[in-house]
């Protein structure tokens, strides 16, 4: 004779340990907190943690590169954003160097006099009209977004609104007067 054990006394045991350690597993929580300045540059943290995923640990991280500006963010060591920034002689159109890699479903707004901008939904190119010193008068800024955690639909919003804060806290570092509007226009 077979015996008949309940499913809710043998089965129920291992489905809240299976649960438990999937959700342990999951890391869809948010265990770190979003700096306000990463790589000597402000920033807000909700814009920063709108398109981090969720983690342990956020590391800013300034490279050591020719170049002016250089910025890796990591969530528990995998690389999340990628930041560039190349000081010119003369604005450069952040289309040309937009071109050059691939970024999905892109626009290009205009965020002030001399403040073009390409916005995408996994990063951006922007065009900062104040120079680092010397005989530079412009910052050409790239950002790449690696996260794919964001809902499609909120991917555009969140780039924008990190790129925004970045390049505002940028140019407050630069001591720049220019400063994105707070609108884009196309």
């Amino acid at each position: 004779m077979t015996a008949y054990r309940p499913f809710s006394r043998n089965g129920a045991p291992i489905l809240l340990g299976l649960a438990a350690l999937l959700t342990a597993c999951s890391g869809d929580e948010y265990n770190y907190t979003a700096p306000n300045e990463i790589c000597d540059t402000p920033i807000d943290p909700q814009a920063l943690q709108a398109v981090l995923p969720p983690g342990d640990e956020v590391e800013a991280t300034s490279l050591p590169l020719s170049i002016t500006v250089a910025c890796e963010i990591k969530v528990d060591s995998r690389l999340q954003i990628d930041i560039r920034g190349l000081a010119l002689s003369g604005a450069r159109d952040p289309s040309e160097r937009a071109a050059t890699f691939r970024m999905e479903n892109s626009v290009e707004e205009n965020w002030g006099p001399d403040f073009p901008a390409v916005l995408a939904d996994d990063g951006a190119v922007v065009s900062l009209p104040c120079g680092t010193g010397g005989r530079t008068d412009a910052l050409l800024t790239e950002i790449h977004l690696y996260s794919d955690h964001m809902p499609e639909d909120e991917r555009r919003d969140r780039a924008t609104d990190f790129t925004r804060s970045y390049v505002t806290g940028l140019a407050e570092q630069l001591n720049c007067d220019a400063r994105p509007a707070t609108t884009g226009s196309p």
